[in-house]
């Protein structure tokens, strides 16, 4: 009888000891791992962004200081990767916004800043005059990002007081940006500016501010399909990987994203003509560079001399 007592004792002492270890070593952690689940999941709903560009707006024009400052960071991201999704009925509260950002009662410059970019973002040339009231900011950051939202636009009106930025009074990114814009813009008629520009350099201020202002002025002739001798040498600079030795402070992505800046223009570049002075770098970068989009790139651009 005593042996029977303790057999039913061993197997309950078993059976506990096989349900602690069940409970220890899956029911436990399986009900964490369902509750982190359904944490992850409520944390996700209440923190979502708005994608809706309604929702944001309307964020813009009633939240507080920092729900703007959310919603106009996220809206400029929004219209970067995607400017198909802006509508023409957003034009008129995205200007009011941006008017009401200026203003004595908010003088909130972060929304300043982002409406700006959202402008240029948009792919709306409308903006453009609202931009070009903005190049006369006491703002050096407020002028830039003008400049650089009207060079996305590429609104023509504002060629003539963009290019008054590469005077040596200006900043040198003020400058930077003003070289560039106006390659997007493509106005031909500040050509002159561009090249003399280049052909000042070497100069103390143009020493002082560096080559990259060289090169974006290079890069604006070539985009308006402008050659001479100068632009060449600096392009075929630019197309050579040895060249970016003397400048240390460029990494190799830097260096890599310069070289495919410059292929897509000139694959982009219809005449042949214009071509052949970079056919032999081209043909380098084709065949021997480490980079297999830049070569990919490289030879594409070669099929369109041949």
């Amino acid at each position: 009888m005593n042996d029977v007592n303790e057999n039913i004792v061993d197997e309950k002492s078993e059976s506990s000891r096989i349900y602690s270890l069940f409970y220890s070593f899956f029911l436990i952690p399986l009900m964490i791992v369902v509750f982190g689940i359904l944490f992850y999941l409520l944390f996700a709903v209440i923190t979502e962004e708005p994608t809706d560009i309604n929702q944001l707006l309307i964020k813009l024009e009633t939240g507080s200081i920092r729900d703007k400052a959310n919603a106009s960071y996220r809206m400029n991201k929004l219209f970067y990767n995607d400017p198909t999704i802006y509508n023409s009925t957003y034009r008129e509260r995205i200007i009011k916004i941006h008017n009401m950002s200026k203003s004595e009662l908010l003088q909130d410059n972060t929304l300043r800043m982002h409406t700006i970019m959202i402008m240029g973002n948009s792919a709306d040339t409308t903006f453009g005059s609202v931009l070009v009231k903005e190049l006369d900011s006491e703002n050096e950051e407020f002028r830039i990002k003008a400049i650089e939202a009207l060079g996305k636009l590429k609104y023509s009106n504002s060629s003539d007081s963009i290019k008054e930025f590469l005077s040596s009074e200006n900043s040198f990114l003020e400058k930077l940006a003003a070289a560039g814009s106006l390659g997007n813009i493509g106005n031909k008629n500040v050509i002159p500016e561009l090249v003399s520009l280049i052909n000042r350099w070497p100069s103390d201020w143009l020493d002082s501010d560096g080559p990259e202002l060289r090169w974006e002025a290079a890069l604006a002739l070539l985009k308006m399909n402008y050659s001479d001798k100068k632009t060449q040498n600096i392009i075929n600079n630019l197309l050579t990987r040895s060249y970016y030795e003397s400048y240390q402070e460029l990494d190799e992505n830097t260096v890599n994203f310069v070289i495919l800046k410059i292929l897509n223009i000139l694959y982009s570049i219809d005449d042949s003509n214009l071509l052949l002075p970079y056919y032999d770098k081209l043909s380098i970068l084709s065949n021997s560079d480490p980079n297999l989009e830049i070569r990919n790139f490289a030879k594409k651009s070669l099929k369109v001399i041949q």
